[in-house]
């Protein structure tokens, strides 16, 4: 039923990569690398990439995925990553079931969308989808997540496999953001959480990074300074450093870190 990748030793502790808004399991390509040190598993949210699920696409639903997910899998703690939706998805998740998480990392993500200010612009995203190819429609996401769009050997490798439009669904998991407030979870949290953020990041802005780290005020921050709203694979070497750093201070199998 589920789409995803499983890669890594099955005694080292776990982590979750959960993708962001019309992408895919697969943007995690460069992190990969971490299977050296953990077991990842790194899912297609229903809708995306290569899951046959596009029905009932709202962020509780995501969430319940991927917690079921972990349950065929016989997981019961992991570390959970989520990048922008995916971020959003990872606080349902601790919100939900807070057992089945170790710690935190939020990456290039919102607590908080203010119901309008999150319509407006999903009108601006539908209107450009109406008038936009797939493969077009793609190629402008790309161009606002990036800091230097110039830098064509990036667009194109980012082009290559970090994207996959679903017309039927990506409104729909867009609109599944939009008003959502995880702030009081953030303030209560007791997991281990760490912020990562772009000062050129312009699809989440670096406001909401600051407005996250206030709202959790033992959480740890990391920004990325010529890096847009993708650090995963415009600056994947020290995207991976800081999340190695981070996971290795709240692994259950320390003897895996050395």
């Amino acid at each position: 039923m589920y789409s995803y990748i499983d890669i890594g030793e099955r005694n080292n502790d776990v982590l979750v990569l959960v993708h962001g808004l019309g992408s895919r399991k697969e943007s995690w390509k460069y992190q990969f690398e971490l299977s050296k040190n953990f077991r990842l598993i790194a899912p297609d949210l229903r809708g995306h990439g290569d899951s046959s699920l596009d029905d009932d696409i709202t962020i509780k639903t995501f969430a319940r995925d991927i917690i079921h997910l972990l349950e065929q899998l016989g997981i019961s703690a992991a570390h959970f990553c989520g990048l922008s939706l995916g971020g959003i998805v990872v606080q349902e998740i601790v919100k939900t079931k807070p057992a089945i998480v170790q710690s935190l990392i939020l990456s290039n993500t919102s607590s908080y969308i203010p119901r309008m200010t999150g319509l407006y612009a999903l009108s601006e995203g539908k209107k450009n989808l109406a008038k936009m190819s797939d493969d077009l429609y793609e190629q402008h996401i790309i161009k606002q997540c990036m800091y230097d769009a110039k830098n064509e050997k990036l667009f194109h490798d980012i082009h290559s496999f970090y994207f996959k439009l679903n017309r039927k669904t990506y409104l729909k998991a867009a609109k599944s953001g939009v008003g959502i407030n995880y702030l009081s979870t953030l303030m209560f949290c007791p997991k281990p959480i760490i912020i990562i953020a772009s000062l050129n990041d312009r699809i989440t802005p670096y406001l909401n990074a600051t407005t996250m780290s206030l709202a959790a005020p033992f959480s740890k921050m990391h920004t990325f300074d010529q890096c847009g709203h993708t650090p995963n694979v415009e600056c994947p070497a020290e995207y991976n450093r800081v999340l190695l750093n981070f996971l290795n201070e709240h692994r259950s199998n320390k003897a895996a870190s050395q």
